[in-house]
């Protein structure tokens, strides 16, 4: 059941107000501002002009969807991929290897090469969209936009996506959250450089593992239904919260309790490892209060819909059958529903 929280346009109020505490940058925040200032200062005058926006910029906040580029909702703002040179690319693919972890950056990149998969596709056979409103997929159609400047003593948010992703990562000095982001992408399965890509296998395989453990009594209570459900806490769903669903972490044995871990650790590890383990600290706490639930089918691999809701924590898998394999396309998100954009760490005046 979902409910609504404090609307996070209040954080366009108190935005630019002092954080709650004094901010000192760690190591790994002083990385990513020199990440992000080298990035940034490989751009031209008029490309900066188009990546930087105010903090306290509610609606570019807000400005991620699923939908490619031109879609319902879908006019991000930025600098595209497809408007940067070589080493510009080379310095954003270096700033999102140091904000993420080598595997979260490799899934991101790979989400990018999904898209130019059906770029390419709809490019051979430009007649299967004759009479369809015009939008643009492909990699050239994925931004990266700021909101506030790069710094370790003063918020600021690295914003990159384009079609089925949206990495919003705020940093505030030492610590830095992906709260919202959205991931998943189509196809899911393919050949990049002649290597066989999954872009969901981790994720897929440890939540199957963790439902294969159940009990016939715990598995009656994680299964909520046979039947699929949509996307639940996706793009213009800030502020949302889940009622919490399924099987209590609590009722699970230590084996199952640390297949549950390891599956919040397989989204929450898109972060960099330092952020990531603050991060997991607190789903750590909070296990015995986290709650693992399915609906859909059980089989192939990636056909059900699954969800993690915990107090800091709603992350879910939500497969999309529009092109006929569900198992091909998937709808994911991750929520802290304390600290959205950051807003838990920034105090109001």
């Amino acid at each position: 059941m979902l409910s609504r929280l404090a609307p996070l346009a209040v954080l366009a109020a108190f935005a630019a107000a002092a954080p709650a505490r004094a901010l000192t940058p760690d190591a790994q925040t002083n990385a990513i501002v020199a990440a992000a200032d080298a990035f940034l200062a490989t751009l031209t005058g008029a490309q900066r002009a188009q990546a930087l926006f105010a903090f306290d910029d509610a609606a570019q906040r807000v400005n991620w969807t699923n939908f490619p580029q031109g879609g319902p909702g879908a006019a991000r703002a930025g600098v595209a991929w497809g408007a940067m040179n070589a080493a510009q690319r080379q310095a954003l693919t270096a700033l999102l290897r140091t904000v993420l972890s080598a595997e979260g950056a490799q899934s991101v990149l790979e989400q990018v090469a999904a898209d130019q998969v059906i770029a390419n596709a709809k490019a051979a056979a430009p007649e299967a969209d004759a009479g369809r409103p015009p939008v643009s997929f492909g990699s050239d159609h994925y931004f990266v936009s700021f909101l506030g400047t790069p710094s370790g003593s003063a918020p600021w948010m690295l914003q990159f996506g384009g079609h089925h992703l949206a990495v919003n990562a705020t940093v505030v000095g030492p610590d830095v959250t992906l709260s919202p982001t959205l991931t998943g992408g189509e196809p899911l399965k393919f050949s990049l450089d002649g290597t066989a890509v999954y872009i969901v296998e981790e994720e897929a395989t440890l939540a199957a593992a963790l439902l294969a453990s159940l009990t016939a009594d715990q598995k009656a209570v994680a299964v909520r239904s046979d039947a699929r459900v949509p996307l639940q806490t996706g793009p213009g769903q800030d502020g949302q919260t889940l009622a919490p669903e399924g099987l209590a972490g609590a009722d699970m044995t230590p084996d199952q309790q640390a297949a549950l871990r390891a599956l919040i650790a397989a989204r929450v590890g898109m972060l960099n490892a330092d952020d990531a383990a603050a991060a997991m600290a607190r789903v750590e706490a909070d296990l015995g209060l986290t709650y693992f639930g399915w609906w859909g089918p059980q089989t192939p691999l990636g056909a059900g819909y699954f969800r993690v809701t915990g107090p800091a924590l709603i992350m879910e898998f939500s497969p999309e059958d529009q092109d006929g394999d569900a198992t091909d396309h998937a709808h994911n998100m991750y929520r802290d529903p304390t600290n959205e954009y950051g807003a838990g760490w920034i105090a109001p005046d």
